[in-house]
């Protein structure tokens, strides 16, 4: 049977058919008449040389409601930004490409106007590329609708766009922000992040706080680290986020404090992608998965806690770590080990248990550092539209940068 649950706060819409491709990209091209497209997509210079983005651009190209695609990048040296310019271009036929080289020379004044004004002034990380985008659009007087999904799926599907872009641009639909959510399944369960630690991590938030409703609005997300969704600018213009991995699940707290319910939802996306795996430590030039696990929970636990006494968020931190440990995160494991064994999938039950002592082992570093300076996120920036009101020329110095 097709799922249909729909959970008690958040609107969540359901892949249960398939509708005529064809027909609902001439519905979105009606739809969006008014309210132009953009594609946003943070990336790193290095996917230019993986297969996954340019067949990415290669599909985007053929699809007509789609009136802009702008790629955000980082990790990339003087002389590569030709070539990745060139790939843009070719892969994406016709279609408008733009890039933004957001830790280049140019953008790297806009970013030290940022850090001069007290806010954080990171040139790299992926919400680093998202809010710099946000902010492009912005200045550049853009009035409609933005997509963002990452840039490594592997077996991509223009299907994910309509899913994202239909409940923002249909007029009966009316939401304000839509988040994707898909499976990670092949052989085994993937998305250890949530599975083994942001799940029982609000559990174990819940155990020690009670009800909260960031909490329950946490909670009713099937999953809150995707990096699919769509938006109307001004609504995604409006949040204040970090440059790096806490992006996500600021997004969502943002969503929560500037938005009803009924503004927003989340969207199956209906099938399984299929990304590059991060290993727990990484030595290379890339996050690994701990690390990336550490910027995350930094921001959960400052958009949670950020309202508690400065002295009792410690006492507090160190209750939800014991709840952690002790409890929820081997709770969550054996209920996914459970889902393996009735699909007959691969569970390493030493591995899965590595990424918890792993995820333990961040979140009593993070408790540490509470202990030591006090309850912080490096990196939280006021909103784009904020930042561009209060910086003037900020909006000329980023579009001016655009390749």
């Amino acid at each position: 049977m097709a799922d249909f649950y729909q959970h008690a706060r958040l609107p969540t819409l359901h892949h249960l058919a398939t509708p005529d491709a064809t027909a609902r990209d001439a519905e979105l091209v009606t739809l969006t008449q008014n309210n132009p497209v953009v594609l946003l997509l943070p990336a790193l210079f290095a996917e230019t040389q993986r297969p996954a983005l340019p067949a990415i651009l290669e599909q985007v190209a053929q699809i007509p409601y789609i009136s802009e695609i702008l790629l955000t990048m980082n990790g990339m040296e003087e002389s590569q930004v030709e070539s990745a310019l060139r790939l843009c271009n070719d892969s994406a036929g016709g279609k408008k490409v733009h890039v933004l080289w957001n830790d280049g020379p140019a953008l790297q004044a806009a970013h030290h106007r940022l850090a001069e004004k007290g806010w954080d002034g990171t040139l790299t990380g992926k919400g680093a590329n998202i809010w710099m985008g946000l902010a492009c659009l912005k200045a550049a007087g853009h009035k409609g609708i933005v997509i963002s999904h990452d840039t490594d799926i592997l077996n991509y599907s223009t299907s994910m766009l309509s899913k994202l872009c239909f409940p923002v641009a249909h007029p009966r639909l009316g939401y304000r922000f839509a988040k994707g959510y898909y499976s990670r399944v092949a052989d085994r369960l993937y998305g250890r992040v949530t599975r083994l630690l942001i799940f029982p991590l609000i559990q174990a938030f819940q155990d020690v706080l009670g009800v909260k409703p960031l909490l329950e609005h946490l909670e009713s997300f099937r999953y809150p680290l995707s990096g699919e969704f769509a938006g109307d600018l001004d609504t995604l213009a409006g949040f204040s986020l970090p440059p790096a991995w806490g992006l996500e699940i600021a997004m969502l707290c943002e969503s929560h404090r500037h938005l009803t319910p009924a503004e927003q939802c989340q969207v199956d996306l209906g099938f399984h992608f299929e990304h590059r795996h991060r290993q727990l430590v990484n030595p290379g030039l890339e996050h690994g998965l701990v690390a990336a696990a550490a910027d995350v929970v930094r921001c959960l636990t400052y958009q949670i806690l950020r309202d508690a006494e400065e002295h009792a968020a410690e006492s507090l931190m160190r209750s939800v770590l014991e709840r952690y440990s002790s409890h929820r995160a081997q709770e969550w494991m054996q209920r996914y080990e459970h889902v393996a064994l009735l699909n007959g999938l691969i569970f390493d039950h030493e591995e899965e248990s590595l990424a918890i002592c792993a995820f333990t082992e961040a979140l009593e570093e993070l408790v540490v550092s509470i202990a030591a300076k006090g309850l912080n996120v490096p990196g939280m920036r006021p909103s784009p539209a904020h930042a561009l009101e209060q910086l003037p020329g900020l909006g000329e110095q980023i579009t001016s940068t655009v390749l």
